[in-house]
């Protein structure tokens, strides 16, 4: 079965691309292909000719296991050796929350720097990815893109009808600029005589090989098959068809039928068990007492693979499809027993039920009864994916349709809240094959919320709310699942009224020990009450923040992901980044995917109103991957949004454009994500100078029908820059008038902040009009405002407004003063477009532009300048990378490059360095 023939330019494709690894540009390929086209021979021939030899690590996806998650990660963890003991070791048990694929990548990027640190090129090997469960594809897909410097090549395997079923967080990874897709075709004739002769075929014409490659389209697997049974004297006139070859069923039997009784009792055990298992455990369900001899007995023939480099042994297959083989050979009655075996020797819960599972021929209610206990088990302790795949095993076993139906609803529900969209969404089509009625029509509205459609989910939520049970016989557990997923529906819509309303009604009917749904609600409703503006509603409900702790287990009893927004729109930043800081990291650790990319993305915003830019960058480009991995779409436009700030201020336009790329705002979309789009796209405006974009983007937000949570100050700073945008194109009497209810509101709340933009807006409007008193009076309440608050960027465009208006009115002096403090913030903080602002009324001035600290001056990235003053700020390199969720070869590719452009040679001279730069 070693024998290999071909695949030149495929060999030297990789070649190339291992070069590129080597030279410190990580790689990733995707070999496809359709089964037994030779995949996996390719990658062990390319490996075998490697000198010197990679480190290599290797796993397999497995159809059977598919649903258990991190098997794929475990299986390349246990090829690392000892490297891979740590990992391992901080794998989640059956009696722990399964963990969220964020934390699990991380501890992979761990991985890699540990086995990078000696050989020249780590090589990851995934066969079989079209099998792999998605939770090890997902960590798999963090950690790989966040390789920069790392010499690490990736082969992924998979069978090419499965690539559209693949994650797309796999698929873009492979499309960009560092993966590559190797598609595998068939052997031609000249490549299948070579085959012939390998297997001692002496006399195999060229018309013999044209017509092989034409009856088995050059597959490999089915060429060699059939050459092995028929020679070609056997197969007839040319004008009929080849005859069809055993199958690779019949190819496993004929070695299996080679090994004694023992070989074979443990050979059915090790299929049973898993594609790989201790030979302990195989031995004790095989009830064989001697089984080194029967294991290097079925070695011999090719069936399965003995690993004894370190202890416990393990017993694997050499291909999936061997396993296969001999598992579907074993018959149900053989299987059955077996399982049932195995779920006796089981040492945790959670495999026994996997096996029970296995072994169920026929529904059975018991099993199905525990199924549900355990999942309930499960979801106490918040380990929603866990409880969601055992309910779904629980659905198919219950011989009740109506239960097995509550069953899947009830796992979708949690999968929803978690933020995994990709998941939940795989479960849509046969939803909605369910008898309407209020839970199934509740989870269709929360499949539709997550994708942004909000005419559906609109229609959806109406008629679960009207077909729901009433008096006694009401479901209250439907009616909360119902009030909240039309309570996040209204926070989409921005409706703050309708928001409220549906969090009370979703809390009057909850028991009390319903903690996660409970919270929920909580945190919905502190959104709704700040939307409205009503701050001592809001402050009641957030005091709760306070009396509970967050960790591990009480992440759903606090709404302070809520708080933090809330506390960022009353300018309370410190308040802000403690709470979103929190959240995030505990959402992250939990697997709480929308609520992680939620905090990260309101403290990059918290970060970017304090100015600190870089720190506000890395954590948005962390909150958009975890979005991205978790395909929640509800939440994308408010993520990518902040995410373009930064770069749209300092003038990166393919930066700021890359973030929004194909996120397009939906007609039938929510009003909360077209908010989120057409402030990014204003931003990119007002920084490129192009007013009418200004007006295009936001127009729509004009038009929305529920005003209240647009136009509460604070929440979406739109207003200023609209009325800037229609002075700068001659329509300051508009301006004017829509200007006037947005600045009477923002006194009634007091948010300073906001009475500051607006003030310099009005300033505008008046020195348009003609009114130089009005205008220089609002531009003095315009600094009042925001002066000593720690509002850097806004502080600047006041001061820039500010001082343009008084360089015209002829007062150079106070104008110049405004000018250049306006600069100096402006290049400190990398916002070039503005920068230059200053500098040509400066000009224009005849005044010297100023100087002061260049950000940009000697060249450092958001990454770079952030590593550096981690470790200025004495943290090693293993902190730095676990703070940034990236790997150790990352933090050094970073600092090194920081080295070199700040002129130092030690980590000693990191802070004199960074504070000269940043004086």
């Amino acid at each position: 079965m070693s024998l290999f023939v071909g695949r030149g330019p495929e060999l030297e494709a990789l070649r190339a691309r291992l070069a590129e690894s080597m030279a410190g540009k990580p790689q990733v390929v995707h070999i496809e292909g359709p089964a037994g086209i030779g995949k996996t021979a390719l990658i062990e021939q390319f490996l075998g000719g490697l000198d010197p030899a990679p480190v290599v690590v290797r796993s397999s996806g497995e159809d059977t296991e598919s649903r258990l998650a991190y098997g794929v990660v475990e299986q390349l963890a246990r090829s690392a050796g000892e490297a891979g003991a740590s990992l391992l070791e901080s794998m989640p048990g059956a009696a722990s929350p399964v963990e969220d694929p964020v934390r699990v990548g991380t501890r992979l990027l761990d991985l890699v720097d540990r086995l990078g640190s000696g050989p020249p090129v780590v090589v990851v090997v995934v066969d079989d990815v079209h099998w792999a469960d998605l939770p090890s594809v997902q960590a798999l897909v963090f950690a790989l893109r966040r390789l920069v410097a790392d010499p690490v090549l990736t082969l992924l395997a998979v069978r090419d009808d499965s690539v559209a079923g693949l994650p797309e967080s796999l698929r873009r990874l492979v499309t960009g600029h560092r993966g590559s897709v190797l598609p595998l075709r068939g052997l031609d004739a000249a490549d299948l005589r070579a085959l012939a002769a390998g297997m001692g075929i002496g006399e195999f014409a060229a018309r013999a090989a044209e017509r092989l490659c034409d009856g088995t389209q050059g597959n490999p697997l089915h060429a060699r098959a059939l050459l092995e049974e028929f020679p070609p004297a056997r197969w007839g006139p040319a004008e009929q068809p080849l005859p069809p070859p055993r199958s690779f069923r019949m190819l496993v039997r004929d070695r299996y039928e080679d090994c004694g009784a023992s070989a074979r009792l443990l050979v059915d055990a090790a299929a049973v068990l898993g594609p790989h298992s201790t030979l302990a455990r195989v031995a004790a369900l095989a009830g064989v007492e001697q089984p080194l001899a029967a294991v290097d007995e079925a070695a011999k023939v090719g069936i399965v693979r003995l690993s004894s480099s370190s202890p416990p042994w393990t017993v694997s297959f050499p291909h999936p499809l061997v396993r296969a083989a001999v598992y579907d050979e074993l018959g149900p009655a053989r299987r059955h027993d077996l399982h049932l075996a195995a779920a006796g020797l089981a040492d945790d819960e959670a495999a026994a039920l996997r096996h029970r599972v296995a072994a169920a021929t026929d529904p059975d209610a018991r099993l199905a009864d525990d199924l549900t206990r355990f999942a309930d088990g499960e979801a106490h302790r918040q380990a929603w994916q866990s409880a969601a795949a055992h309910l779904i095993d629980a659905s198919r076993l219950v011989p009740d349709p109506a239960e097995a139906r509550i069953r899947i609803l009830r796992a979708v529900v949690w999968t929803l809240l978690r933020g995994d969209a990709t998941t939940a969404a795989t479960f849509g089509p046969e939803i909605a094959a369910f008898p309407p009625g209020p839970l199934r029509d509740a989870v269709l509205g929360g499949l539709a919320i997550a994708a942004d459609d909000l005419s559906s989910a609109e229609q959806l939520l109406a008629s679960a709310w009207a077909s729901r049970r009433r008096g006694s016989d009401a479901d209250h557990e439907v009616d909360a699942v119902v009030a909240v997923m039309t309570a996040i529906h209204s926070y989409g819509r921005l409706d703050a009224a309708a928001t409220v309303v549906w969090c009370r009604r979703a809390l009057d009917v909850l028991p009390p020990d319903d903690t996660a749904l409970r919270a929920v609600a909580q945190t919905y409703l502190l959104h709704g009450l700040g939307y409205g503006g009503y701050a001592a509603e809001s402050s009641a409900e957030s005091a709760s923040a306070d009396e509970q702790p967050l960790d591990r287990d009480h992440l759903w009893l606090n709404p302070r992901s809520a708080r933090g927004v809330l506390r960022l729109v009353d300018d309370d930043l410190d308040g802000a980044r403690a709470d979103l800081v929190s959240v995030a990291a505990v959402a992250s650790e939990r697997g709480i995917l929308n609520t992680a990319a939620f905090g990260l993305a309101y403290l990059a915003r918290a970060e970017w109103v304090a100015g600190d830019w870089d720190e506000a960058l890395v954590h948005a480009e962390r909150a958009v991957a975890i979005n991205m991995e978790s395909d929640f779409g509800f939440m994308r436009a408010a993520v990518v949004g902040i995410a373009a700030l930064v770069p749209a201020a300092r003038g990166d336009w393919d930066a700021a454009e890359g973030f929004l790329a194909g996120v397009v705002a939906r007609p039938d979309g929510y009003e909360r994500s077209t908010v989120a789009l057409a402030m990014a796209r204003a931003r990119i405006g007002e920084a490129c100078a192009d007013p009418a974009a200004v007006l295009s983007a936001l127009e729509p937000v004009r038009r929305f029908a529920h005003r209240d949570a647009v136009d509460e100050p604070g929440f979406w700073t739109w207003q200023d820059l609209y009325s800037d945008a229609l002075v700068a194109v001659g329509r300051a009497e508009e301006a004017d008038g829509f200007l006037v209810p947005h600045e009477e509101l923002a006194r009634l709340r007091g948010r300073r902040s906001a009475l500051g933009r607006l003030a310099r807006a009005r300033g505008r409007i008046e020195a348009a009009l003609g009114r130089p008193e009005q205008a220089e009076a609002a531009f003095e309440r315009a600094v009042a405002a925001v002066e000593g608050r720690g509002l850097p960027f806004e502080q600047a465009r006041i001061e820039l407004a500010a001082g343009q208006f008084l360089r015209r009115a002829g007062k150079r002096r106070r104008a110049a003063d405004l000018l250049t403090a306006a600069q100096r913030r402006f290049t400190g903080l990398g916002a070039r477009p503005f920068a230059e602002r200053c500098e040509a009324e400066l000009a224009a001035s005849g005044l010297r532009p100023a100087t002061g600290p260049d950000r940009d001056r000697a060249g450092l990235t958001s990454q770079e300048l952030v590593v550096a003053r981690l470790a200025a700020g004495g943290r090693s390199n293993r902190e730095v990378a676990d703070e940034l969720v990236v790997s150790i070869k990352t933090v050094e590719y970073h600092l090194r490059n920081a080295f070199q452009k700040l002129g130092v040679s030690s980590r000693r001279q990191l802070p004199d360095r960074l504070a000269a730069l940043e004086a």
